[in-house]
Parts: structure tokens; sequence; C-alpha cells
């Protein structure tokens, strides 16, 4: 079986997250949790989200940031493809923003400008359709709910996906907590868990928008689950093998 990045079909064995985020988020999976680390040019609090270091390519191949490969390789171990990425992330944008993707079944969004060469030629090997934008932050952008489906605040990305035929709800922005700035974003407040779960850092039942989110994904036979109380928080995703 083909495994399609932030796609997963049952529940997880393994989530990787952000290492300040709280792992009882996590305990009904059962899964096993790998923190992330620290990308020493960046500043909190995006040093140590996940979708700024660690992409899933896809199947068993895993590129990230190019200072944290011994410490990926040591904790993922030899079961896993862990490539290192040609880029070493810097504090500013565009800077920091090479490996924050967002994988959508055959498709790639990014600002391809800065896009890492690893994952580039990935994408060209693999025969993966680039959605072009210019927002840098993507997968922070991007919350996926299917191969075709997506759940975003940012309009030049809702525009793009309609180009290319890709479902995209376009929701209100400013309801998802990241501390240090005004607000986070809805890609990094959810991860889907299993084909037909879409997990979310907070209440979800509490976005303004949370009836066109619920019908969006009750179309798709997707519920939604908040895995913590409170308000929404963008912790950086998470990977989900």
């Amino acid at each position: 079986m083909t495994i399609i990045p932030n796609l997963p079909e049952k529940n997880p064995e393994i989530f990787i997250i952000n290492k300040f985020a709280d792992e009882s988020m996590f305990k009904s999976t059962n899964a096993r949790i790998i923190k992330g680390e620290k990308v020493q040019n960046l500043t909190a609090p995006t040093d140590t989200h996940i979708d700024m270091q660690f992409v899933h390519l896809g199947g068993n191949k895993f590129v990230c940031e190019k200072s944290l490969y011994p410490y990926y390789k040591a904790v993922l171990g030899e079961k896993f493809d862990i490539v290192c990425g040609e880029t070493a992330l810097e504090s500013h944008y565009p800077g920091d923003i090479a490996y924050n993707i967002a994988r959508v079944g055959r498709f790639v969004i990014h600002n391809f400008k800065y896009t890492d060469s690893v994952i580039k030629k990935y994408i060209s090997d693999n025969n993966l359709v680039c959605v072009n934008v210019s927002q840098g932050y993507a997968k922070c952008n991007v919350c996926v709910a299917d191969e075709n489906s997506v759940i975003t605040e940012d309009r030049g990305i809702f525009n793009a996906c309609e180009k290319h035929g890709i479902d995209c709800l376009l929701i209100r922005s400013g309801y998802v907590s990241l501390k240090g700035y005004k607000n986070g974003f809805i890609g990094g407040a959810s991860v889907k868990i299993n084909k037909n779960t879409l997990a979310f850092f907070g209440e979800i039942e509490n976005h303004p928008d949370f009836e066109k989110i619920n019908d969006f994904l009750n179309t798709r036979s997707i519920k939604s689950v908040s895995l913590k109380k409170g308000a929404l928080c963008d912790i950086g995703s998470a990977v989900v093998i």
C-alpha cells in the first residue's frame, strides 16, 4: 500500500510532534510519541514546529532540516529512510520556509522559489503536481482533509487550489493562537489521524466557521475531534507514521 503523507488510512503508530507540545493530547491514540528538536537558527516558538523542519515525502522516505539530520536519524533508526535536506534554515523569512510544504495527494503546495532542492527533486522524480503560491508558510496554512480537499485561511492558497481543481474551504483567519504572534494558522493546529478523523489542537467547535468546516468534512465522511480544551493552538501540526 502506498503511504501518502498527511493522510493515514488507520491510526498511526508514531506521532512526531513539537518538543513542547502536551503529549497527553495523543494519549487516546496509543501511538508512540517522538519529540522533534529545536532548529537553532530559528526563533521561538516556530523553532520547534515540526512543519518547519521535517517532511514526509512519501512511503518510507522523509527529509529534515540540515542541522537536525543526526537527531532524526538517531531517533527514527534504520527502519525509515531519512534524507538530509540541503537547506540550513535562517532566522528570517524567506530563509525559514524551505521545508514548509503542503502535500495534498498528488499535489504539493508551496512557494517553489524557496523550496529545498531535495524536496524539489522528489517532486520531479515522482511526477507530483506543483501548486505555486506566494505564501511561503504553506503547510502552516493548509489543513489537509483528503487527497483532494483542504481548509485554509489564505486567499492566495484558496485561489491556487481552485485553479488546480483542489476542493478548498476558505475560513476566517485570526482564531488560532500562536505565542508571540497575532495569530497562528489552521494547518498548524490540525492533523489527520486516520482516514475518517481530522484532529484539532483545541476546540474546533468554538471556531466561528465551525458549521462550514463541519459540513465540508461531513460530505467527505470525515469527523472532527478536539484533542484538548480551550482555544485552537498552532503547534506546527505533526507528522504521522
